[in-house]
């Protein structure tokens, strides 16, 4: 079966991900490593205003609807053996997640699943670690759209999750009002973030210690990589395994969370669509690092997306 392509969508609350690939699996190992033959990423925002009304907004289908078609037209067209797509933050909070699953199966084919946050996490936890050195004690990050996903794992192997209300969709809606932000904003956003990591440290308290490496993964990280490496186009090689420091994430925080977009716009580079979510998923990752006392996080690559490929082989 290691030659018949596999395909996973991650329909996120700001990213939409595909990827067509076949999964090796080496059992001396029991490790994966993945052969990629199509990969897509687009930003749809689908969970954008969710916080305010507690639904999808019209618009915000039907761009979501969009994409699910041109992937399913490229599933199709790739002669793709078995499609796994799951959903995160924006389906499980929106009032009218099953209206809009309908009009996926309706209009593209696909059965959706909605996963909870702490099956997220594990799924997460298996993609993240690809071509990597299994560490035998890390702290794993996703910072999302709509949460931020908290993993520590022995050995790979999961042990215990924390699922955060912090997306960075909903705090840039909420506080990123302004070009700049607002002084009075960012510090109610960097209070809100604040409280809310303070969970995570007591929720793994214990486990942590002196050895656990800090791994995170999505948008806002790899972006910050690429900052710090000064790339003008997205480099998978010279992003994954990459490292990035406490004091770099600090002077890139300081750097654009006064900048008007614009001028962000120059900084950031690589994703014009990412301009306003970069601000409070810079913060995001900065308390996290002081809060647990990492002074540097390695960067994958790798995340939920390749982790549904590895769990749809394990099924089938």
């Amino acid at each position: 079966m290691d030659r018949n392509p596999l395909a996973a969508i991650d329909i996120g609350t700001n990213t939409f991900r595909l990827l067509i690939a076949e999964v090796h699996h080496d059992p001396r190992k029991d490790s994966f490593s993945l052969r990629e033959i199509h990969s897509e990423r687009i930003i749809t925002r689908l969970g954008e205003g969710i916080h305010d009304k507690g639904l999808l907004s019209e618009d915000a289908v039907s761009r979501s609807l969009s994409v699910l078609k041109g992937f399913s037209d490229t599933i199709s067209r790739l002669n793709v053996y078995r499609t796994s797509a799951v959903a995160t933050s924006a389906l499980r909070e929106a009032a009218n997640s099953a209206e809009f699953i309908k009009k996926a199966r309706r209009v593209t084919g696909l059965d959706i699943k909605i996963i909870s946050g702490e099956e997220e996490a594990r799924i997460t936890a298996s993609g993240m670690l690809i071509d990597m050195p299994v560490p035998a004690s890390a702290l794993l990050t996703d910072i999302g759209g709509g949460s931020t996903e908290l993993i520590f794992a022995r050995n790979g192997r999961p042990l215990s999750v924390c699922s955060l209300n912090l997306g960075v969709v909903y705090l840039a809606g909420r506080y990123m009002k302004e070009d700049p932000p607002a002084g009075r904003d960012l510090t109610l956003m960097e209070g809100e973030i604040s409280r809310r990591v303070r969970r995570a440290v007591e929720h793994f308290a214990g486990l942590c210690g002196p050895e656990t490496v800090f791994i995170g993964t999505a948008g806002t990280i790899t972006t910050l990589s690429a900052v710090t490496q000064s790339l003008v186009t997205f480099e998978h090689d010279r992003i994954h395994n990459s490292r990035l420091r406490l004091d770099q994430v600090k002077d890139i925080y300081s750097a654009i969370s006064v900048m008007p977009a614009r001028e962000r716009a120059g900084y950031i580079g690589l994703e014009p669509a990412r301009l306003d979510i970069i601000v409070p998923g810079a913060l995001i990752l900065l308390r996290l690092m002081e809060a647990f006392g990492f002074s540097e996080i390695t960067v994958s690559n790798y995340g939920l997306r390749e982790g549904i490929l590895v769990d749809l082989y394990n099924r089938l």
